[in-house]
C-alpha cells in the first residue's frame, strides 16, 4: 500500500529557511546565517561594486521570481553575459548597471525613494 505525503503549504517554506539559518550559525557559515534582509542588503552592496550576478541572486535582489528575470533577460531589459558551461544548462550573469537601474525603479515606484540603504 502506498503511502501519501502532504506537504504543509501554511508557513510557504519559511520554517526550512529558518533551520538552514539555525544550522548555519551552529556550522560557523556566517553568508548562510544572514536573515533575508542582511541578505539583499548584502547583495545590494555587491552589485552596486560592479559585481555581475547570476539571474537567481538578481531575483532575491528585486523581489521576484526567478522565472520574470529570465522574461527580462530575454527581452533584452537586463544586459547578461553566459557563464560557459553545460550547454544543457547555459547560466547568465546580469549586467550590475541595468540591475541597479531596476532596483532604483523598484524602489521609486513601490517605496517612492530610491536611497540606497549602505
Amino acid at each position: 500500500m502506498a503511502t501519501a505525503v502532504i506537504a504543509n503549504t501554511s508557513n510557504g517554506g519559511y520554517a526550512h529557511r529558518k533551520f538552514q539559518r539555525l544550522r548555519a550559525v551552529v556550522m560557523g557559515d556566517e553568508q548562510r546565517a544572514k536573515r533575508p534582509q542582511d541578505e539583499v542588503a548584502d547583495l545590494e552592496r555587491r552589485v552596486r561594486a560592479g559585481e555581475w550576478l547570476k539571474t537567481g541572486t538578481v531575483a532575491t535582489l528585486l523581489g521576484m521570481g526567478r522565472t520574470k528575470v529570465h522574461t527580462l533577460v530575454k527581452a533584452g531589459v537586463i544586459g547578461h553575459r553566459k557563464i560557459p558551461g553545460a550547454p544543457q544548462k547555459p547560466q547568465r550573469e546580469c549586467n550590475p548597471a541595468d540591475v541597479i537601474r531596476l532596483l532604483d525603479e523598484r524602489r521609486r515606484a513601490f517605496h517612492g525613494d530610491s536611497e540606497d540603504p549602505t
